[in-house]
Formats: structure tokens, C-alpha cells, sequence
């Protein structure tokens, strides 16, 4: 009898395990489902042309420095780490090693509400230094918008979009939201301009790898 009893307690228990598995399953794909819809309808509204003419702006610049606050800092730090592995001079604001900025290099400002103290007054430091400044933010009114030598706006939740997983954050109004789908559309953006400066650069998938970090 302590047999029997052992072995339906373990199938119970399997089964609450396979149903709660499921239900989490369930959650994630609803989850991912939402910042995929979202990021799409976001993106169809820029152009090639947007994307290549960001590129060719880095590009052209000696160094890039990067800086957002925040979400956006989390996401700038993998930008400037990625513009290393595709073999350019690319640098977070604030690391101590940091070399001096010059004439003809360029601070990346990342900032949702264009509006980021610090990144206004950094913006507005690089441009007396003789470099440029590339805003990207939701907001084409902002102070940062009309600091920058060029502009990438990217909405945060497109105008079409519901959300029904992620409304647990809030709603458009709220920027709980609004932060995390900034941050993970901005996520896809460098990607997509990493991959664009590989291509023109013609780097492969072994040049990449080879300017990996290794001693971690």
C-alpha cells in the first residue's frame, strides 16, 4: 500500500509538472508573440535607405561612442561591443579606458524620451569637441533630435498594436511598457546595422569570432 500511494503521489506530481511546463510554454509564446508583432509593425515604417544611411554614418566616423541610460545603456553597451567584433573603434561613454574624443568621431545618444539630461549635455560636449552626434529616440521634437547630426526614430509600441501579456506592465501611457519595448526594438535595430557594417566591411562569420573577448 505505501508502494501504491508512493507511485500516485509521483504520477500527481509529473502531471502537475507537464501542466505547469505547458502553461509557462504557453506564457512565453504569448510573450514573444507580442515584441515580434510589435518590432514588425515598428520596422516596416523605416526604409532601406535609413538603415544604409546610419551605417555609412558610423562608418565614416574615426571612433564611435556610445551611451544610453538605463534600458537603453543595457542595450548600447552590446552595440558598442558588437561595432568591435565587425572591426571598428567603438567605445561605452563612462569606461575609464577610454581615448579622448576628437574631430570625425561620433556619440551614439540613445535615448527614449530625447529629453536624458546626461545625454543631452554630452551631446552637446561632443558637438564643441568638433565630432557628430547620432540621436536615436521615439521622440522627433526632442532636445536631443535637434542636437543630432543624424536621427534614427524608432516608435516604442506601434499605434495598432495590443497587448495583452505584456499590459501587466501597464498600458501605452505607462512607460514600464513603453521602456521594454523601446529597449527590445532597439535590441533588433543593432543587430540589423551590425549585420548591414559586416556586409559593407565584407567580414565573415571566422573575422568576427576572432575579435571575441577570450580572456573570460
Amino acid at each position: 500500500m505505501e508502494g501504491k500511494g508512493e507511485n500516485d503521489f509521483s504520477a500527481a506530481r509529473n502531471v502537475h509538472s507537464s501542466l505547469e511546463e505547458n502553461t509557462m510554454s504557453a506564457v512565453h509564446e504569448k510573450i514573444l508573440d507580442e515584441f515580434h508583432d510589435n518590432a514588425k509593425r515598428v520596422f516596416k515604417k523605416t526604409s532601406k535607405n535609413t538603415l544604409d544611411r546610419i551605417c555609412s554614418f558610423i562608418l565614416e566616423s574615426k571612433k564611435i561612442y556610445v551611451l544610453g541610460i538605463g534600458h537603453s545603456g543595457m542595450f548600447g553597451r552590446i552595440l558598442a561591443m558588437k561595432l568591435n567584433h565587425v572591426g571598428l573603434c567603438a567605445y561605452s561613454v563612462f569606461d575609464e579606458i577610454n581615448p579622448p574624443f576628437n574631430t570625425h568621431d561620433l556619440f551614439i545618444a540613445i535615448s527614449q524620451s530625447g529629453e536624458t539630461g546626461t545625454l543631452i549635455a554630452l551631446a552637446r560636449k561632443a558637438k564643441n569637441l568638433g565630432g557628430k552626434v547620432m540621436g536615436i529616440t521615439t521622440n522627433t521634437v526632442s532636445t536631443l533630435a535637434g542636437l543630432s547630426d543624424i536621427l534614427f526614430q524608432i516608435e516604442d509600441a506601434a499605434e495598432d498594436m495590443v497587448f495583452t501579456e505584456l499590459s501587466a506592465l501597464g498600458g501605452k501611457e505607462h512607460q514600464n511598457l513603453l521602456g521594454c519595448l523601446f529597449g527590445f526594438n532597439i535590441y533588433v535595430l543593432f543587430y540589423a546595422v551590425v549585420l548591414k557594417i559586416a556586409e559593407k566591411r565584407g567580414e565573415t562569420a571566422d573575422s568576427i569570432d576572432n575579435r571575441h573577448a577570450n580572456l573570460q
